[in-house]
């Protein structure tokens, strides 16, 4: 096996027992680094929807079109927001992400695990409510996009709750 696949699948590996520590307090996340996550993530989840929704959907719903006009500016965007994701990354990851590793493969494994997280959550049932909400967010750019995701998920979330996306508090 090739020195990066192998080192990717450790990163992964490592990355899932992180999450696996949920009682142990983790670093959070500044505003512009969730929002950076989400927009370098969205090209992923627009490929997760794809695959698992390609036989529930018809084949000509938006989601569905392979590169697409959106789907390259999700990417265009998703370029622009790595180095600000991958420090992101690195926050949630912890010391568990070595400090030296190849940026490709990080960007790979960060590929490969949020594709699977998010494949693993979309179920045939969602998949009429995905499309819709593709479809409705056709006009809003990525930024905006990451914006309002990052904006519903601290407005969600419960002071004494857990959080999946560990953002930092605003100072008061």
């Amino acid at each position: 096996m090739n020195k990066k696949y192998i080192t990717g699948l450790a990163i992964l590996g490592l990355a899932h027992s992180a999450s696996a520590q949920a009682t142990q307090a983790k670093p959070c996340l500044s505003v512009g680094q969730a929002e950076a996550l989400v927009t370098y993530f969205l090209p992923s989840a627009v490929l997760a929807g794809r695959d698992k929704c390609a036989t529930t959907l018809p084949p000509t719903d938006p989601l569905l079109i392979e590169n697409s006009e959106r789907l390259a500016k999700y990417r265009a965007a998703a370029e622009n927001a790595w180095p600000q994701a991958k420090i992101g990354f690195g926050v949630m990851a912890g010391d568990k992400l070595p400090a030296e590793i190849d940026d490709e493969i990080l960007r790979f494994t960060a590929d490969a695990m949020i594709t699977q997280l998010i494949s693993d959550e979309i179920k045939p049932k969602d998949c009429a409510l995905i499309a819709k909400i593709y479809s409705d967010l056709a006009p809003m750019p990525s930024a905006n996009l990451a914006s309002l995701t990052i904006t519903i998920v601290q407005a969600a979330t419960k002071d004494d709750k857990k959080r999946d996306i560990p953002i930092c508090k605003a100072p008061a």
